[in-house]
């Protein structure tokens, strides 16, 4: 499976952020405080995938489909930049996610979920992400980008703000993905470029 860019661009009014490149599309963005309203649109966002180009675009090779990869991208493909509710518990995330995506949910799943990320869902289960560590946040943000086993990955940072423990969670993580299909990692991290078959630099 190759995940292929023809002549992608994608552009916010006249201001180009991304041009013609021979390099995969990132969700990367500035970091900023989100909204009510925002975090909604990021649920749904995250349920749909990434925004279409605004010329060009990304293709999934090797999938039988021949479909462009913006077709496929609601099923197909997972990341873990999203805002989580930081009123809900880390199981209710990942339900609620879960649901989104149309996947069973059922007794024990999202517990499960979070024991593959390195956590003890009996110790954080009565606290919402807003009381959790940074750290344990992006755990969870691990779990959700892989709760709909995709077939490609979007990592970005995946080792930011974690420690040794993490870093091999995170390393678990992509070579799991491996046995799915694609994992794409957008990183300045040594470690996190150690994982990679193939580096692209920009």
């Amino acid at each position: 499976m190759q995940l292929l860019a023809e002549n992608l661009t994608r552009s916010f009014g006249s201001r180009r952020i991304v041009g013609p490149s021979p390099s995969p599309w990132s969700r990367a963005g500035p970091g900023r405080r989100r909204t009510e309203r925002q975090r909604q649109d990021d649920a749904r966002e995250g349920a749909r995938g990434p925004p279409p180009p605004s010329s060009g675009g990304v293709f999934l090779a090797g999938t039988g489909s021949g479909l462009p990869a913006g077709r496929l991208l609601g099923a197909r493909v997972g990341g873990a930049d999203l805002s989580l509710y930081a009123e809900l518990t880390a199981a209710e995330n990942l339900r609620f996610f879960a649901r989104l995506h149309g996947r069973p949910a059922g007794p024990g799943w999202a517990e499960e979920r979070i024991a593959a990320v390195g956590l003890d869902p009996s110790r954080i289960s009565a606290h919402p992400i807003r009381a959790l560590s940074t750290g344990q946040r992006q755990r969870v943000k691990l779990a959700f980008a892989t709760l709909h086993e995709p077939a490609v990955l979007f990592l970005d940072e995946p080792s930011s703000n974690l420690d040794d423990a993490g870093r091999g969670v995170v390393a678990k993580v992509v070579a799991e993905q491996r046995g799915r299909g694609l994992c794409v990692v957008a990183s300045n991290d040594p470690g996190d470029l150690a994982l990679a078959d193939e580096r692209i630099t920009l």
